[in-house]
């Protein structure tokens, strides 16, 4: 996950070939702390040591760099799906998947999202300028199909071995999905609990409990 990663070494070569994760990786920062409009691209400039025209050149414009930032939040959250797949303990596939969607710097994707579809919308009259439907579905994907087929994969072998009861995993999995983004941005969240870790294990107690239920979806 994110806080895994290596921070590029201080007097960043601009033709260093790792140039562009680096772009990524500041950008990633900024647009996670302020939003799109928040951002200036001369910061990132600044702080990756890179000139504009070497960002143009990798991600066209600034709809580009922030749509590289998504997917790059994005494919790592699918790598922690894709772990929980393979696992065998139902317990142990949500814990991994819950703390891919609030491992610090917990990425806010109703945020992240929201600026997405509005890019595209403003665009809609200029696609030469800024990002197009066609290039934003990448990234609409990974919660439109991706991760509801794998969650609900886990759901079904879960029902099967007796650890859920469920009536429809397909809408569990949806309505899970939905838990899991906005949960680590609930302004009650950090009201109520100390740290990440407790928040974590009061959700997947939450799911848990919830999952168990004679009848999930009567109780959704």
């Amino acid at each position: 996950m994110a806080e895994n990663r290596v921070k590029p070494k201080s007097g960043f070569n601009p033709i260093d070939p790792d140039r562009k994760e680096t772009i990524i990786y500041h950008a990633r920062n900024l647009f996670q702390e302020r939003s799109f409009d928040g951002v200036n691209i001369r910061e990132i400039m600044q702080l990756a040591e890179v000139t504009q025209p070497t960002i143009y050149y990798y991600f066209q414009n600034k709809d580009g760099l922030f749509l590289a930032v998504l997917l790059d939040i994005l494919t790592e959250i699918d790598s922690e799906f894709n772990r929980a797949s393979r696992e065998s303990d139902f317990h142990k596939q949500l814990q991994i998947i819950a703390q891919a969607f609030m491992e610090p710097p917990t990425p806010n994707l109703p945020m992240l999202f929201g600026e997405l579809k509005r890019r595209v919308e403003h665009n809609k009259h200029f696609p030469e300028q800024g990002l197009t439907p066609s290039q934003a579905r990448s990234a609409f994907l990974y919660v439109n199909q991706t991760w509801p087929r794998s969650l609900e994969n886990i759901l079904r072998d879960a029902r099967r071995a007796g650890e859920a009861a469920l009536d429809d995993p397909g809408f569990t999995a949806s309505y899970l999905l939905t838990i899991l983004t906005a949960y680590p941005h609930s302004p009650f969240v950090n009201f109520r609990v100390k740290d990440k870790e407790q928040a974590r294990d009061t959700l997947l107690n939450y799911l848990i409990t919830m999952l168990r239920m004679s009848s999930a979806s009567a109780q959704i």
